[in-house]
């Protein structure tokens, strides 16, 4: 009994002794880096990219693009262009009319349906091939 209650006081003389000259246990400190924002001319370019690879090629356009103190990823240059910089996207704020649509569109959605449902196959065509088509067409040359 003597040995155990010998080697519970030095644990706790260790612990003691470690925490004075480190952080309390438990504690972890997390450093994010966020991605530097895009600028008018990482925008120009990526439309120049996107225009001449099309909206499936990802990859390519991600590799092609200026290093700005970081690469950008494929997933990146496509979030922006589908979110930003795509042709139908309007920078507007939604008008009565808009909200009108918005809930025609929802209560015709309703049927029986739950809405993470309708939210996740939304999420599945906005990632389709013929979704990202409609955002980008390539221009005819005459």
């Amino acid at each position: 009994m003597d040995m155990e209650l010998s080697s519970s006081s030095s644990a706790a003389s260790v612990f003691a002794s470690s925490s004075a000259t480190s952080p309390p246990l438990g504690r972890c400190v997390v450093r994010i880096r966020l991605p530097p924002a895009w600028t008018p001319e990482l925008d120009a370019v990526l439309e120049r990219l996107a225009m001449e690879h099309g909206s499936r090629h990802w990859r390519r356009v991600a590799a092609q693009m200026p290093r700005h103190r970081s690469r950008r990823s494929p997933a990146q240059c496509r979030d922006r262009w589908r979110d930003h910089l795509a042709r139908d996207v309007f920078h507007r704020p939604f008008t009565a009319d808009d909200d009108a649509e918005l809930a025609r569109l929802c209560l015709r959605l309703d049927d029986g349906r739950s809405s993470r449902a309708v939210k996740r196959r939304w999420r599945e065509l906005r990632k389709s091939d013929a979704f990202l088509g409609k955002l980008w067409r390539r221009p005819l040359s005459h």
